[in-house]
């Protein structure tokens, strides 16, 4: 089973095969989302926070 520090230590990438992605499905569900807050938690400002402005609205 691919573990969550194996997954931290890859680079990014793109090139997924469908056994690799059936094995994050595996996952047990915290375990894939602390993977996936540690990955965004490296590449930005975890402090950080979006500000977003609402153009318009139409109904």
């Amino acid at each position: 089973m691919t573990t969550v520090s194996s997954v931290l230590e890859q680079p990014i990438r793109s090139d997924w095969s469908s056994e690799e992605v059936r094995t994050l499905f595996d996952w047990p569900f915290p375990d894939l989302i602390f993977a996936a807050q540690s990955l965004h938690r490296r590449h930005f400002d975890p402090a950080a926070v979006q500000i977003s402005t609402l153009l318009s609205i139409k109904t």
